[in-house]
């Protein structure tokens, strides 16, 4: 825009110049029209309505055409080329291309083709056939700019739309660890103070009844104290490991093993078994193997806490395509639920554990399974965990799923 309105100054003063040694009134009428396609031109450029620029555009074309004809000198041979430009860089196809066209009719009326109509003579042609070529070029180089300047006002809002996608997911991945890094801290820490208490309560009791058995029950509780610490170390460590998949059979001893160690140390009878056999062409992450311990010592913690249980039923059943982990209770499942039923009308799983079980339903989320959560009808509350397997690089290749 600044060399075209550099020449457009230039024009000005060379019409001044050019003719000194004429009429002075076809002088200020040839300035007054350029100047005032120029002005109009200049005004288009702070519009917005659309059917407004279009309309002042086809009038400087007609501005153009009057100063072309009416006065020698071939001066509005500028409004013609700078409508053709500034037409195909503003607007789309279907608006540009009438412009065009009349451009070109307005080149073809001033430059001797009515001399060519009456004499035949192939050199009044001449001039058109310079000066449409150039309104085309004109018009083809403003339209690859525009082509360009739309391919970069595309490219900069995917760059703004890519980091505004990265900030909500650098922000989801921060929120969803933190919620993780929340569900650890509870899975360790709940269990461990619920035994704890209880092993207060016994160490309180022993006190006075049988002081030779304190100093043993304070022993166990600082081995539980010990094992606490050294499972958050763990805990710590996995939030920076890559998932693997591990032995079936150790996933059960493990399960078994915390089932008893949760027994012995807080009196209360739990039963484990397991049913079916692991499928040869399935694995467990490393991921899933910690949701079912987690989940196990959830439903354990709650079953003691919130149930009063005596006596839990650990099952552990292997199928074809998922692992189930179901814990029973004969402890007071319906009272517990009933007594936090004012704030979790609708929702066993905050009724009777709150956020550990909603815990363990957003792990079971995160790797496709599901947790069943209410009371018996017999007494008692059930706690139902359903991981599927994961599908391993052999599966895939024989093509079993």
């Amino acid at each position: 825009m600044i060399v075209a309105d550099c020449v457009a100054a230039f024009m000005a003063v060379q019409i001044i110049l050019t003719r000194l040694h004429s009429s002075l009134s076809q002088t200020i009428a040839i300035e007054f029209l350029f100047l005032t396609i120029i002005l109009l031109l200049v005004i288009s450029r702070a519009l917005k309505q659309f059917l407004l620029i279009v309309a002042i555009y086809w009038m400087c074309l007609l501005l153009s055409l009057l100063l072309s004809l009416s006065f020698a000198g071939n001066w509005g041979y500028f409004g013609i080329y700078m409508t053709c430009s500034i037409a195909f860089y503003r607007f789309p196809l279907k608006w540009s291309l009438p412009l065009l066209s009349g451009c070109m009719l307005a080149l073809i009326l001033t430059n001797g083709s009515s001399h060519f109509l009456l004499s035949h003579q192939v050199k009044d042609l001449i001039p058109n056939a310079i000066l449409l070529p150039i309104a085309i070029g004109v018009s083809w180089v403003s339209w690859t700019r525009r082509i360009e300047f739309l391919l970069i006002n595309k490219l900069q809002a995917t760059q703004q739309q890519l980091r505004a996608e990265m900030a909500r997911s650098e922000a989801l991945a921060a929120e969803r660890e933190r919620t993780r890094i929340a569900r650890d801290i509870h899975d360790v820490l709940s269990h461990t103070l619920s035994i704890l208490s209880i092993q207060v309560q016994a160490a309180r009791q022993l006190a006075t009844r049988d002081p030779n058995r304190l100093s043993a029950k304070l022993e166990d509780m600082a081995v539980l104290i010990r094992e606490s610490i050294a499972e958050s170390r763990r805990v710590v460590g996995l939030l920076r490991e890559v998932p693997t998949t591990i032995d079936q059979d150790s996933l059960t001893l493990k399960l078994n093993s915390a089932a008893t160690t949760f027994g012995e140390r807080t009196g209360i009878h739990c039963l484990f078994a397991e049913e079916g056999t692991p499928p040869a062409h399935e694995a467990l992450s490393t991921v899933q193997q910690e949701t079912l311990q987690y989940a196990l010592r959830e439903m354990l913690t709650n079953a003691n806490r919130h149930g009063h249980a005596q006596t839990i039923w650990i099952t552990l059943r292997w199928r074809e395509s998922a692992l189930t982990l179901q814990v029973r209770d004969d402890g007071q499942g319906k009272q517990a639920q009933a007594s936090d039923e004012p704030a979790h009308k609708t929702d066993n799983l905050h009724a009777y554990g709150h956020h550990g079980l909603r815990g363990m339903r957003e792990r079971a989320v995160a790797l496709g399974g599901e947790v069943e959560a209410g009371p018996l009808d017999k007494g008692g509350f059930s706690v139902t965990l359903r991981i599927p397997f994961i599908v391993t690089g052999l599966q895939k290749a024989r093509g079993t799923v």
